[in-house]
């Protein structure tokens, strides 16, 4: 089996897994080195690092450490009457393995043509949403597997909102962006960041407000999106984008003090 095509695999169906391997055997023992097993929280395992007991004791240590989120090095004895008397010794390392991360980056303009990209290289799993099916077909959004021509609030109508979820506004249309945004104030994410003027996003609030929404639901939003970098070009902006989500996964505090800008 492909351990690591079966990682990928799981990361992007987003289940969590521990993921074992023998990193070091002294004497007898039932694997070698390199050998790996994963251990999926839906309760699947895929591979080996030996059976027996050294098995069923290594397949506890990962949900042990699955539910704890921690990478560690466990050796066990497999002399005497160790839980697998080959004579010999196994050290195994354990590491837990989060699903990507799920973005939803709505709007397939030239800025989004530089973003997506970057997103993939950041472990995203992305789904990108046009209702322009021809922006939808460009080579550049090839290798994205995730793709909708769904009016914007079609798609998100049947979304499944969670706390870890990234969205990502970059809309042709201001009455799209209003729309958006209005739809998951109240929802839960992550994330959120908006393409706009300080003029356009004073206005939005003033009619959310008048809907009912409260300043904390709009202080959720990051607009304008981007880290203050002088970007003009689309690569520009794009890259300011990349560098705030990477900030906000880094250095949540930094983030928060930079967008307590609202007004």
């Amino acid at each position: 089996m492909d351990i690591d095509a079966k990682a990928m695999e799981l990361k992007k169906a987003g289940i969590a897994f521990c993921i074992a391997t023998v990193v070091r055997v002294e004497g007898s023992a039932p694997r070698h080195a390199g050998s790996k097993m994963i251990v999926a929280a839906d309760g699947n395992i895929f591979g080996t690092v030996g059976g027996g007991g050294v098995e069923h004791q290594a397949i506890e240590d990962a949900k042990y450490l699955l539910k704890t989120k921690t990478a560690e090095c466990v050796s066990y004895d497999l002399t005497g009457d160790g839980i697998q008397p080959c004579g010999g010794r196994v050290e195994i390392f354990f590491e837990s393995v989060a699903p990507l991360s799920h973005v939803v980056v709505f709007g397939a303009g030239h800025i989004a043509e530089k973003l997506c990209p970057m997103l993939v290289e950041m472990d995203f799993d992305l789904t990108l949403v046009d209702e322009r099916s021809e922006r939808l077909s460009l080579s550049t959004f090839s290798s994205i597997e995730k793709k909708s021509s769904l009016l914007p609030l079609d798609f998100l109508s049947s979304f499944r909102f969670d706390d870890e979820v990234f969205m990502i506004c970059l809309t042709h249309k201001h009455i799209h962006d209003e729309a958006i945004v209005e739809y998951c104030l109240d929802k839960p994410f992550k994330y959120f960041g908006l393409i706009s003027s300080r003029k356009k996003w004073a206005l939005f609030c003033q009619r959310y407000r008048e809907k009912g929404f409260s300043d904390d639901q709009m202080r959720r939003i990051s607009t304008p999106i981007g880290l203050d970098i002088g970007a003009e070009t689309p690569f520009e902006i794009a890259v300011a984008i990349a560098a705030e989500i990477i900030q906000f996964r880094t250095k949540p505090e930094d983030f928060k003090a930079r967008v307590a800008r609202f007004k």
